[in-house]
């Protein structure tokens, strides 16, 4: 990397060499030497000037951001890519980059094939692929000796463009305004088509970006040299589609790809230029292409990385230039000028849309860190990603689709390799602001029955000791619930410790103090174990998040922490406790149940067998009595565990006569009608007191049975010492209804 960093020093391109240059020849190119007669032969006047603005409202929206990106943040090698996955993460990075690495090696094919046509027409008799060879071993040459010779040949070139610009416009083609078409007929091809093959002509600003890792000041050089070139092509584009309009005929434009050299003044300098423009921007593709190949490598995100990453003493990514050759080489083979424009059409269009999305999102999350010397309207990077896209479809939705596809499996490719990197991204606070205005938007709304998902916060003592309970809580929360689970560390304090802090409950997130010195220390171990539960949720797809806190007494922090979290963007409904077979604890779950009951939570209380544990997850009992107001929230749990267990329901009661039995019989099965329960669930209602039906009921997995106002413990552990069973006992906050 010092190595690198020494190699760009000495290149050291300014704006006007480094940017300027190699993007203006590249507009002016092949296109507007060869076709866009042809377009203003199809379009007429009118129409070509339409689809140049067209062209040029991707350009220069997207110059624009890539200015405001170049202001923002440090450039590196790799151009538009580098921009990208500074921005967006190396995985949507690379997704783009690899496309846009092989539309600039289609690129220069194109601009080699421009030249050999050129050729061709005036030395018939020469093979088209035997000169489209010679020139690639020539501009190959140039490339691997050094990026500084290119750049100095391109001043050359750029002379003999402007020359032979003169000889055109002082040419003597027939000027009758009558003969003008404003608004063509699209004879050989329709209206989209022929813009996807113009399009490639604006894309020359890639040539520039392409350069950022060899430039003295990238920010500046990029927004500069950018910018100018396109406003200048732009000139020049709408004054030469006029000329042509009103120089030629539409069947000379419409078939002849070289009617510019008919129409110059000195056709040997147009023919000279035309040229110059395809080596120029064959020679700008060969030299960008590689560098975006080669921070590819460098950033790992394609195979043989170690080799394409390798730069020559001199800064020159050789092993990525030969690479490109050969690419080159297999579409000079393949392909035509018309068959390759609108698949690089294609490919540029998702790059540059991707980097006015960048620019939107950054500017429009708000972000401090997204702080531009030169900055946009938020309308013009929305305006530029839209467009791209739609300009896609319009040209073929087909193939927009399929490119599209192509782009997120390589990006679903690229995730699952699990990429690092040392720098940051804003995708997390591109979610965080929708979560913000998720949450904003659910804030505002009433909440209702049909809205409720179990959304559980757990107290934990022992994190150790919940690993087989914690499978048993996802269960309950699975598909679309979350888990918020926090532990107590208990820490009594002297009266000489930091004056400045509140006596009674001292609570610190995530951090710890000593009493003595009253410096942060860390409980690793508690940490640790509360990680591990999360994680072990996460890869089950639980939103789980965990908080440790710090508090004279358990009550009291977790009084503390239920409060915190009932007054947080998607709160706790359900207070999760477990009850201990030690009956001296029954107190202190007493206490912890008034205070969810104060914060209108809904109360899930787990006594937990020791030895049957939840069995083989088959069967649930729920045990209803009716007139109960607490069935809600035991029939949803139920539910949630019948499709995450596949175990059947059971709904169980006991009656003192027949009368009573039969009533409740039909009162349950009209429960479970408008409750929507399994079709397999059953109803049992077992004659004689409680206490003889929970001896004469089938076994379960797990009994569910609803609390009364007066919380009794003392009943709770007999009834699960009855059943001899793992045991939930429920209690409803109001929030929840079973038949929405």
């Amino acid at each position: 990397m010092q190595k690198d960093r020494k190699n760009n020093r000495e290149a050291g391109f300014g704006a006007f060499e480094g940017v300027f240059t190699p993007t203006i020849l590249t507009i002016l190119g092949v296109i507007m030497y060869l076709r866009l007669g042809w377009v203003v032969g199809n379009a007429g006047i009118g129409g070509a000037i339409l689809i140049i603005f067209l062209a040029k409202i991707v350009t220069i929206t997207t110059g624009l951001s890539i200015a405001t990106m170049a202001t923002n943040i440090k450039v590196g090698a790799g151009g538009s890519y580098a921009l990208i996955s500074r921005s967006l993460g190396l995985e949507i990075g690379s997704s783009v980059g690899i496309p846009l690495y092989l539309s600039q090696a289609l690129a220069g094919a194109m601009y080699i094939i421009g030249f050999t046509e050129a050729w061709v027409a005036v030395f018939p008799s020469h093979d088209s692929l035997v000169v489209s060879f010679v020139v690639l071993s020539g501009l190959f040459v140039v490339s691997m000796i050094s990026a500084k010779i290119a750049m100095k040949i391109q001043y050359v070139i750029m002379a003999v463009i402007t020359i032979s610009l003169f000889s055109f416009f002082m040419g003597n083609g027939d000027l009758a305004p009558a003969d003008a078409a404003i608004w063509g007929g699209f004879e050989k091809a329709p209206f989209w088509v022929v813009f996807a093959i113009f399009f490639p002509a604006v894309t020359g600003i890639e040539a520039g970006a392409a350069m950022s890792g060899d430039l003295k000041n990238p920010g500046k050089s990029l927004k500069n040299g950018i910018l100018a070139a396109i406003g200048i092509s732009l000139v020049i584009y709408i004054i030469m589609a006029i000329w042509l309009g009103m120089a030629a005929s539409e069947q000379q434009l419409l078939n002849d790809y070289t009617v510019m050299m008919s129409l110059a003044r000195w056709r040997i300098l147009l023919v000279a230029g035309v040229f110059g423009a395809t080596l120029s921007s064959a020679l700008g593709s060969i030299v960008g292409g590689p560098r975006t190949l080669m921070a590819l490598a460098q950033d790992r995100v394609i195979p043989f990385s170690r080799i394409l990453a390798r730069r020559s003493d001199n800064g020159e990514p050789r092993n990525a230039i030969v690479f490109t050759a050969t690419v080159i080489s297999i579409c000079l083979i393949a392909g035509d000028l018309n068959s390759i424009a609108p698949l690089l059409t294609m490919f540029f269009l998702i790059t540059y849309g991707t980097i006015n999305l960048a620019v939107l999102i950054e500017q429009g999350t708000g972000i401090p860190s997204f702080r531009p010397s030169f900055k946009l309207p938020l309308a013009v990077p929305l305006v530029g990603s839209l467009w791209c896209f739609i300009v896609m479809i319009f040209i073929n939705p087909y193939f927009a689709v399929a490119a599209i596809a192509a782009l997120f499996i390589v990006y679903v490719i690229q995730v699952k390799r699990g990429l690092t990197t040392p720098w940051g991204d804003v995708r997390r606070a591109l979610f965080v602001s929708i979560a913000e205005w998720a949450a904003k938007t659910a804030a505002s709304l009433p909440g209702n029955a049909k809205s409720w998902k179990p959304n559980l916060v757990l107290p934990v003592e022992e994190p150790g000791k919940w690993h087989n309970i914690l499978q048993f809580v996802r269960d309950i929360s699975l598909p679309g619930g979350s888990l918020r689970i926090f532990s107590i560390r208990v820490v009594h304090r002297s009266e000489k410790s930091s004056p400045g802090l509140f006596m009674g409950t001292l609570a610190r997130i995530k951090r710890r103090y000593s009493v003595e010195s009253e410096q942060p220390v860390y409980d690793e171990k508690l940490e640790a174990e509360m990680e591990e539960l999360a994680d072990s949720l996460k890869k089950d797809g639980v939103f789980t998040a965990t908080m440790a806190l710090e508090s004279d007494s358990f009550l009291e922090g977790a009084s503390l922490a239920i409060q915190v979290m009932k007054r947080m963007f998607f709160p706790p409904n359900i207070l999760f406790m477990t009850m201990s077979a030690d009956r001296e604890k029954d107190q202190n779950l007493e206490r912890l149940m008034a205070i969810g009951m104060k914060e209108n939570l809904g109360i899930i209380i787990l006594s937990h067998h020791p030895k049957a544990s939840f069995g083989i997850r088959k069967s649930v009992n729920v045990w209803m009595r009716h007139g109960s107001k607490n069935i809600n929230l035991a029939l949803l749990t139920s539910m949630q565990l019948s499709r995450n267990w596949y175990a059947k329901i059971r709904i169980m009661s006991a009656a003192e006569s027949e009368a009573e039995r039969t009533k409740a019989n039909k009162s349950f099965r009209k429960i479970a009608q408008i409750a929507r329960m399994p079709a397999d669930t059953e109803i049992i209602v077992l004659e004689g007191g409680f206490e003889k039906a929970l001896k004469q009921a089938p076994p379960a997995d797990l009994n569910i049975f609803g609390l009364p106002d007066e919380i009794d413990c003392e009943a709770m552990h007999n009834a699960a010492e009855a059943l001899d069973a793992s045991c939930l006992f429920v209690m409803d906050s109001g929030e929840e209804r079973v038949w929405t």
